[in-house]
C-alpha cells in the first residue's frame, strides 16, 4: 500500500503547536519572515482540501503548497 504524500503548506503569519490537531496532527514549525510551516502526510485530496479550508476559515494568507519527496533510510522516513 502507498503512503499518502507529505505536503507542505506555507502561511503567513505564526501559529503555536497547539494548533496541529486542528490541522489533521500536521506539524506546526516556525519559517523565515515570520511565516508558518504545516508539514506532514494527508490521506488524500479531500483531506488536503479540508486543510486549505480551515486555513481559509482562519484568514490566514497562503503562501506556498508543495508535496515533500520522502527518502526511506535505514531507521524509518527522512523528509527532504
Amino acid at each position: 500500500m502507498a503512503k499518502p504524500p507529505v505536503y507542505e503548506i506555507r502561511v503567513r503569519g505564526g501559529l503555536g503547536e497547539g494548533w496541529s490537531d486542528w490541522f489533521d496532527g500536521l506539524s506546526i514549525l516556525p519559517a523565515s519572515g515570520g511565516d508558518t510551516l504545516l508539514r506532514g502526510p494527508l490521506a488524500d485530496q479531500a483531506a488536503l482540501h479540508g486543510v486549505l479550508l480551515k486555513i481559509r476559515d482562519l484568514g490566514l494568507t497562503l503562501v506556498a503548497l508543495k508535496t515533500v519527496e520522502v527518502q526511506q533510510s535505514g531507521e524509518g522516513d527522512d523528509i527532504t
